[in-house]
């Protein structure tokens, strides 16, 4: 048993040799060097190689100083793992990266383009430059290698044109948790985007207890594209233009207790519906849709339409009163729906998708503070200049009318809201939307995330599957999720880069469904393990599936 095991993973041993090859450690990154501020991050980070251009530690953390400013004049290709780290201090801004205008008076695009696994944590992403300029179309992050898994942890964006992150790469996957990205803006119609897919297929999209705010374009955009598993929870998503969700081939997804405030405010037009603008099949305008998928992305992924699952569970959408009147005012300019008719359609079709769920999902107001509903009159101002012509003015949140420039801290928005009713509407009794709006909330919902647990809701899978962990990196807990598609006996087990077991975290009858585990990092014999690759492999009625894992301390 033991030989069969080394060979199963002996080739994933050869490939990260090198990381298991030295201990992590940590460095502080200095905000300026000889050469001065500008670029002394980048220069820092790339340069730390031996005389042959080797990483000098490829497990290295990087911390940036609370408070201190890392200025940008280009972007930064990243071809190497890369954790760059800030301490847990809410009483001091978080470091902030920012552009730095170049000779011509320019703002350059300061991207940071991640190749291998990244980990970003505690980090203020700032598109506006020390003269309140910005580039004309930019975003911090790009996913851009062969089964990149980048996790963002507590990382704010803030100011950027195009979009919080996207996707260039193959495979790939977004890990995002306690994350704002805020007052992502431009004049044009589909620019601020939150995530926007360029590439193809990715394994895993994760979007948990964030905060959207002042977004103008798709909260999540996969494009035409097939993603194995879309999770989307407790997020609070205040403002955008268009279609929050651009994801017309979802397959395996779970969307709930999120909160959608004033979505799709600029409606559509007659001609935008016939130019599939928003719906790529002349559908209404809708927070969420769905459509068939094409047979050859089918055939490629091994699925079937009846195979599909969505759970689509209590979330709550709202369109202000103020956009209702003005939409109904003018004949030529229709209002957005919740789901289109073909979405509707097919989730109340239990006999060709038996695995469509949507339940609990109502229209309702969530009672945020007056000053922060205010900002409806800025977004219903630029709706009438987008349709009947005038100057377009961006909706910025800036209620002290400070600078943007180094970023705000704390930051000035507060999300709570005073609806009783959507305060326990989760499908875990908790508060709809970002729990991190309610931190003793957030505190019950983290501990809800140890053990084992099942769905209980109807929308059983129809297929074996182990799913990334999240978070991936970790330290020292993640949770590890998989399919059953039928009963029986499962083992759920941990294996360090030797091939030995180190954890049995499952060994018992289990029946068909969807199903989580916690590891919190530690063997058998309860000593928590050093900082490494990891396997977790699920086994059942002689069939079996494997996920890397990589814990870092």
């Amino acid at each position: 048993m033991r030989k069969l095991i080394v060979s199963v993973f002996a080739l994933a041993t050869l490939v990260a040799s090198q990381v298991l090859a030295q201990a992590p450690d940590t460095v502080d990154v200095p905000s300026a060097d000889a050469q001065g501020k500008v670029g002394a991050l980048a220069r820092f980070i790339l340069g730390d190689t031996t005389a042959t251009g080797e990483r000098n530690n490829i497990n290295r953390v990087y911390r940036l100083k609370r408070g201190e400013i890392y200025l940008l004049d280009g972007k930064v290709r990243v071809h190497f793992p890369l954790k760059l780290i800030a301490d847990d201090d809410p009483s001091t801004r978080p470091p902030v990266i920012a552009p730095f205008p170049l000779p011509d008076g320019s703002i350059p695009r300061i991207t940071l383009y991640l190749y291998e696994d990244s980990y970003l944590k505690n980090i203020y992403f700032l598109g506006v430059a020390p003269n309140e300029q910005r580039a004309s179309w930019d975003r911090p992050i790009i996913i851009a290698g062969e089964s990149t898994k980048v996790v963002l942890d507590h990382v704010i964006t803030d100011g950027f044109r195009a979009a919080g992150i996207a996707n260039i790469g193959e495979n790939t996957s977004l890990f995002a948790r306690d994350c704002v990205w805020r007052n992502l803006f431009v004049e044009r119609q589909f620019g601020g985007q939150f995530f926007f897919n360029y590439g193809s297929y990715m394994d895993t999209i994760s979007i948990v207890n964030c905060t959207v705010f002042n977004g103008s374009s798709y909260f999540l955009c996969n494009a035409r594209e097939y993603a194995n598993y879309v999770r989307f929870e407790h997020n609070t998503l205040f403002i955008n233009k268009i279609n929050p969700f651009y994801v017309p081939y979802l397959s395996n997804a779970d969307i709930k207790n999120n909160i959608f405030y004033c979505p799709a405010s600029a409606g559509e037009t007659p001609s935008e519906r016939e130019g599939g603008w928003y719906d790529w099949d002349g559908e209404h305008l809708a927070v969420f849709s769905v459509d068939t998928i094409p047979s050859d992305m089918a055939a490629l992924h091994g699925i079937t339409e009846s195979e599909r699952r969505i759970n689509l569970l209590n979330n709550a959408y709202f369109f202000p009163e103020k956009l209702k009147n003005y939409w109904d005012s003018i004949d030529t300019l229709y209002a957005p729906v919740w789901m289109n008719d073909r979405t509707t359609a097919m989730f109340a079709d239990d006999e060709h998708y038996p695995y469509l769920v949507a339940e609990n999902n109502i229209e309702a107001d969530p009672g945020f503070s007056p000053d922060i509903v205010a900002m409806v009159d800025s977004v219903l101002e630029y709706v009438k200049a987008l349709r009947e012509g005038g100057t377009l003015k961006a909706y910025f949140y800036n209620p002290s009318g400070q600078p943007f420039f180094p970023g705000r801290w704390p930051l000035p928005e507060n999300l709570t809201y005073t609806n009783s009713a959507l305060l326990t509407a989760g499908t875990d009794g908790l508060p709809l939307g970002d729990l991190n709006w309610y931190p003793d909330k957030k505190a019950i919902w983290e501990s809800m995330q140890t053990g084992v647990s099942s769905e209980k809701h109807r929308g059983l899978p129809e297929r074996f599957a182990l799913y990334q962990n999240y978070p991936n990196p970790f330290n020292p807990t993640t949770t590890i999720a998989f399919d059953l598609d039928r009963s029986g006996d499962v083992t759920v087990a941990i294996y360090n880069m030797l091939g030995q077991k180190v954890r049995t975290l499952i060994n018992k009858k289990m029946t068909k469904g969807h199903h989580t585990v916690r590891w919190d990092g530690r063997d058998d014999a309860g000593n928590l393990l050093a900082s490494g690759i990891y396997y977790c492999r699920l086994s059942a009625d002689k069939r079996h599936a494997v996920r890397k894992m990589l814990l870092m301390k």
